[in-house]
């Protein structure tokens, strides 16, 4: 991504592509001496310029750079990072088919890696969010707590008909249990996605979804100031359900893996249960420093419509049965 103004304070927008070879390795190309990250790993593309549209910037920034032709790609994922001198707004495209051969045309090294090797690799600070989200499932699929479904065998049936239509990413709530019955729960739940191979992240406390043998935590946005930093490390996931900026912001600081956003209303209140005010959640998302999963009223059906305005994946109760 060569070529931006390092303007202190600036904000620029940036395009960036996913390109895959034929054994589904992706292409990261190095920042050259006397350039911004110099000695950085990072996903080609560049800066998008006034008026020009994502998909046009990054089929011209792809030609210039790799001398490769864009014939189709799709918006993935988006995030904004502070740098101390800029502010970097990247939206991130897979790209699903091109032609031609990828060579650096600016003098910057190229080289193929597994999702997996990009995590030993020196990349940006932007980045490094992109990196883990390799490993998400875009399709969140969130319990209906147990008083909903009369009891927790519920909530067990409930998973069992998402897992058998193709859902492997959960967030188990029962947060209207007391602590001993939560924890026999998430233990039962955690077979059950083991056994299906799923990973699943725990409403609530951190060391009560490492007592459960959660996957991770998903942590309220309005107790974010309570941590001082990241609160699981190694490969647990950190997640926050955010409603505003300032939320956002924090789940950033903390360096978290990402966010379920369902902004507030326009009079401060609650968002309603069954709706997403799709115009504020653009919105928030073009400051959103994490992946962005969108909460509220939506279904599987509404990922491109989510991917369309800055997010990453939808995440729910209702719907969540079945994948489009």
């Amino acid at each position: 991504m060569t070529g931006e103004s390092l303007d202190s304070g600036e904000l620029i927008e940036v395009v960036a592509g996913i390109v895959r070879d034929e054994r589904g390795r992706v292409l990261l190309a190095e920042r050259p001496e006397g350039k911004h990250l110099a000695g950085t790993w990072e996903f080609p593309g560049g800066k998008r310029e006034p008026g020009e549209s994502g998909i046009r910037a990054l089929a011209r920034e792809l030609a210039e750079e790799l001398a490769i032709d864009v014939i189709s790609a799709r918006p993935w994922l988006a995030l904004t990072h502070d740098y101390p001198e800029l502010t970097v707004r990247l939206q991130l495209y897979t790209v699903d088919d091109w032609s031609g051969e990828p060579v650096g045309q600016e003098g910057q090294s190229l080289q193929w890696v597994t999702e997996s090797d990009m995590a030993a690799l020196p990349m940006p600070a932007a980045d490094r969010p992109i990196v883990r989200a390799f490993t998400l499932d875009p399709y969140y699929a969130i319990t209906p707590d147990s008083d909903a479904l009369g009891a927790p065998d519920g909530v067990l049936r409930w998973a069992e008909g998402c897992l058998e239509r193709g859902i492997r990413f959960f967030q188990l709530q029962a947060l209207s249990l007391d602590r001993a019955d939560r924890v026999d729960l998430a233990r039962e739940f955690g077979r059950l996605m083991s056994d299906s191979g799923a990973r699943w992240l725990l409403c609530g406390e951190p060391e009560l979804a490492l007592q459960s043998g959660a996957n991770g935590v998903q942590l309220a946005g309005e107790r974010l100031r309570e941590f001082s930093g990241r609160p699981l490390g190694g490969d647990f996931l950190v997640a926050a359900s955010c409603r505003n900026a300032a939320e956002l912001a924090r789940a950033g600081a903390l360096a978290l893996d990402f966010v379920t956003l369902s902004p507030d209303s326009a009079d401060g209140g609650l968002p309603r249960a069954r709706s997403l005010d799709w115009e504020a959640f653009a919105r928030l998302c073009r400051r959103a420093p994490l992946p962005v999963y969108a909460l509220g009223g939506v279904v599987p059906a509404d990922l491109e419509h989510a991917r369309d305005r800055g997010g990453f994946g939808v995440a729910g109760t209702p719907g969540f049965g079945a994948l489009p």
